[in-house]
């Protein structure tokens, strides 16, 4: 930090010294673009496109169960097995939406089969919401 001493007055004179202070944004900015992709919830998976999907963003308010292309399924981003599926989710839900991924090149059946389980097994699971990725329009960019 630094002062300025001269003038008419032959005093200090009081001036905000900016640097330090966009020193300190830039780096702030630089942490947020790189920690902000990394807040989704959830295995990555490729969602399928819906026309109809509505954009909401995920701070991880909801536990993310996610099936890929190969059959795995995820509970955020462990991997369980089906019969492990419900303790995994008993044990880490706390009261959070359940958010289903299934992978673009998924299988019917095996999203449905862990959709099964988890209404099954678990009360209170009437809603679910399905991830989708917008289809976008001509218009759209």
């Amino acid at each position: 930090m630094g002062a300025k001493v001269g003038g008419k007055k032959k005093g200090p004179m009081a001036e905000i010294n900016v640097t330090p202070l966009v020193d300190v944004v830039l780096v702030l900015l630089i942490i947020f673009m790189v920690v902000t992709p990394m807040l989704s919830s959830g295995v990555d998976v490729k969602l399928p496109k819906a026309k109809t999907a509505q954009e909401e963003k995920d701070m991880g308010q909801n536990l993310v169960i996610g099936v890929k292309g190969d059959g795995s399924v995820y509970v955020d981003k462990k991997l369980v097995t089906l019969d492990t599926l419900v303790a995994e989710i008993d044990t880490v839900r706390a009261n959070r939406s359940l958010v289903l991924k299934g992978d673009k090149v998924a299988k019917y059946g095996q999203v449905r089969e862990v959709i099964d389980i988890i209404h099954e097994k678990i009360p209170g699971t009437d809603t679910m919401l399905l991830a989708t990725e917008k289809l976008k329009t001509e218009g759209e960019k």
